[in-house]
């Protein structure tokens, strides 16, 4: 009689009764309304059954377009990992009626051998349609200025992958990593990547991304600066854009605190003071790896004043009582008309650069979704690096974004409009997803949010389009 007590009070929390239902619940109804709305609109599946250079000939394949969309689902919901497909698995049928597909993958084999038959040959390809799809959105986003932000960052493998070797590696020193390198604008969208082996210098082969890059971005955009952080301060690159074109590309380049630049540093006696703390000087030098002299900017900042101070501080430094309470920021550039304070300020927006990358890692996971073959790994690089990011992007900058709230990042969105749970049932003879949504304010945003995006004229599929499939075996 105990034993039945128990057991008839172990499925309540308090007086409230635990039991289960049948219907079709999913905690994911905004991005089953809001995002599945954006893609319909802008013909996404299209753009992917003509641009995903893979093609399957196996006779039990199910399709492309629904492991693509599944990869975005994954990442957009949270995931990190091939294996969390099943994040958005409950009440799949309602994610599958409102994304228009008969199936999606639920197992984690299914993509990553979708993955496994990416070569480079696929990637140069898909490269190129992923430039032209973010080109696309630009111009319907009529930016038509900007500036070119070059980076690079480190992503560490857990695990035996192609390419994944012992460089340079901050967070966790000997951990074999990928090195890849990213172009961005100002604006936020990215326009570029390269996964490169974790043992690749920085500057490797980055004359030949610049060009890939320039060639990429629509006609009608103007690079007005091209920012980059240290490891494009090599001869080959700096030469390479002080004669492009005519005149030549407005560059700004950090420097790494090397001899050379230090004894730069120790040699300035005439210092400008900018504000309590801050101050700013210009020397011409030619370092050990130039041909010729450059303009270098000088920035220092006094800790105790400015205890937030950016920058390095060699430990050189340390024993000279002139320079130990400073941190030091060095910057090269062809601009020979600007102050050097204004060269600083145009520099310190590409500190936002390395808040795109924090998004792409902690919002989309897009350095942990890798499989063995590196070209595999590279392709879940660009599919969520430059389509799924800039997509999101765009929506948030020309849908979501208010004049109160600004950009918000991926977490915040997936937050406050994707994870919204739903009911997917029928009502009046139609396929309903009824929104658990009990505040009036945010019923207000998901209306206008649906018509906003249901009067948008970006489509990335044209009709009339007469241009071959570009398909190539795997």
């Amino acid at each position: 009689m105990k034993h039945e007590t128990q057991s008839s009070r172990a499925d309540r929390v308090g007086q409230v009764q635990i039991t289960y239902t049948n219907k079709q619940l999913t905690a994911w109804g905004g991005a089953c309304s809001i995002v599945a709305k954006f893609l319909e609109q802008i013909r996404f599946r299209d753009w992917v059954q003509n641009h995903i250079p893979v093609e399957e000939i196996s006779p039990n394949a199910k399709g492309i377009y629904e492991k693509v969309l599944a990869l975005l689902l994954t990442s957009l919901t949270g995931g990190t990992r091939f294996s969390h497909l099943a994040w958005w698995g409950h009440g799949i049928e309602g994610v599958k009626a409102c994304f228009g597909v008969q199936w999606l993958p639920q197992a984690t084999s299914v993509l990553t051998r979708f993955f496994g038959k990416f070569r480079q040959r696929h990637n140069e390809l898909l490269r190129k349609d992923a430039a032209d799809l973010t080109g696309t959105l630009i111009e319907e986003d009529k930016i038509t200025e900007d500036t070119l932000i070059l980076d690079s960052t480190v992503c560490e493998r857990y695990g035996v992958q192609e390419g994944a070797r012992k460089g340079y590696n901050p967070r966790r020193p000997g951990r074999p990593s990928h090195h890849p390198l990213k172009a961005g604008l100002g604006s936020g969208y990215v326009v570029n990547i390269w996964n490169r082996r974790g043992d690749t210098h920085t500057a490797h082969q980055c004359v030949a991304f610049y060009k890939q890059t320039r060639q990429g971005l629509p006609k009608g955009l103007n690079i007005s600066w091209v920012l980059a952080d240290s490891g494009f301060s090599e001869e080959n690159f700096l030469e390479y854009m002080e004669n492009e074109g005519n005149g030549g590309q407005y560059y700004i380049v950090a420097m790494r605190l090397t001899g050379w630049v230090k004894q730069a540093i120790v040699g300035i006696q005439d210092w400008r003071q900018l504000d309590n703390g801050l101050e700013v000087a210009e020397v011409t030098r030619a370092l050990s790896t130039w041909e010729k002299a450059r303009r270098l900017i000088v920035v220092r900042q006094h800790v105790p004043t400015r205890p937030n101070a950016t920058g390095k501080q060699p430990l050189l430094f340390k024993e000279m009582e002139e320079h130990r309470e400073y941190r030091y920021i060095v910057l090269v550039s062809n601009n020979r008309d600007l102050p050097p304070e204004d060269i600083w300020r145009t520099y310190r927006p590409r500190a936002g650069e390395e808040n795109v990358i924090k998004e792409l890692k902690t919002g989309y996971g897009w350095h942990e979704f890798n499989v063995h073959n590196f070209w595999g790994t590279e392709a879940a690089m660009l599919l969520i690096g430059m389509v799924c990011y800039n997509l999101v992007h765009y929506l948030n900058r020309t849908v979501l974004k208010t004049a109160e709230e600004g950009l918000v990042r991926l977490k915040t969105l997936r937050l406050k409009v994707l994870a919204i749970p739903a009911i997917y049932g029928s009502g009046g003879r139609c396929p309903t997803l009824r929104l658990g949504v009990q505040d009036r304010s945010l019923r207000a945003k998901i209306w206008y949010w649906l018509r906003r995006i249901n009067s948008l004229d970006l489509c990335l599929f044209k009709c009339n389009a007469i241009a071959e499939l570009a398909t190539i075996e795997a």
